[in-house]
């Protein structure tokens, strides 16, 4: 193997290194307990404004809207 080859290969390992960290930090998921906090408190504020709805939608709104945040 030549120079450059090694060099990059090197390049190649490094950055699939970095885009698995990256990867990790991008996916990380808030936890059970934040999502029922966020969870209850929309569906209190659904539930004062007279908005139709369920648990099920005010989990996942509340799911993505940590996600978005932790971005």
């Amino acid at each position: 193997m030549n120079k450059k080859s090694t060099s990059q290969s090197s390049k190649d390992k490094a950055s699939i290194s970095s885009s698995k960290a990256s990867s990790k930090t991008a996916t990380k998921k808030p936890t059970e307990e934040q999502i029922a906090m966020r969870a209850y408190f929309i569906s209190e504020e659904r539930r004062q404004t007279g908005r139709s709805g369920d648990h099920l939608s005010d989990w996942r709104d509340a799911e993505q809207q940590l996600i978005a945040e932790a971005k």
